[in-house]
């Protein structure tokens, strides 16, 4: 197998592990729970392109949570950070976001491919600049309002959201079904 088809070899065995809040927050734990968040799946990824002998960093930013689901309207803010991966592949930095699964789609959610050598699609659009290792302070949602994203509620959108990715999940597996594609 050559660089480049490992690279998309790891990044899709890495984007097709379900994406959830409730899953693993860390590398380590990803495959063993079998889904994770952006954390997850971007440390696994750096991890993986590490191993493979390039250069890998985590890159952030600031978003907005997706309209959906309807509990979202329920938080003090939308305000959130993510985390992707950057490799540095033919001596350029590359955005390769690995966050949502392909049934996410369906939903309306960016699900990126890649061809192993330029940037992928965002998971979420970035609001304001991106963060790299050494740029100073990491972003922090709502920085200097107090507001949290789900500190009201004990966790209600965190559940509502996750409750919503596999309805998701659920409805394109009938839709594959009835269209005879699964």
């Amino acid at each position: 197998m050559d660089a480049c088809a490992e690279r998309i070899a790891l990044f899709l065995a890495v984007r097709d592990v379900p994406y959830a809040t409730d899953g693993a927050h860390d590398a380590e734990t990803l495959m063993a729970f079998g889904r994770g968040d952006c954390l997850a799946k971007s440390a696994y990824l750096i991890k993986g392109l590490r191993a493979l002998g390039y250069q890998a960093r985590r890159v952030r930013w600031l978003y907005h949570l997706p309209d959906r689901p309807a509990e979202v309207r329920l938080l003090p803010s939308r305000e959130d950070a993510h985390s992707a991966a950057e490799a540095l592949i033919d001596g350029r930095w590359t955005l390769v976001d690995a966050t949502h699964d392909p049934p996410l789609a369906a939903a309306g959610l960016a699900v990126a491919v890649w061809d192993g050598v330029t940037d992928t699609v965002p998971a979420y659009e970035p609001r304001g600049p991106l963060w790299r290792p050494g740029d100073g302070p990491e972003p922090v949602p709502n920085a200097g309002s107090g507001a949290t994203a789900d500190a009201e509620g004990g966790g209600r959108y965190q559940k509502a959201f996750n409750r919503w990715l596999r309805e998701v999940r659920a409805g394109a597996a009938t839709n594959a079904l009835r269209s005879g594609d699964g």
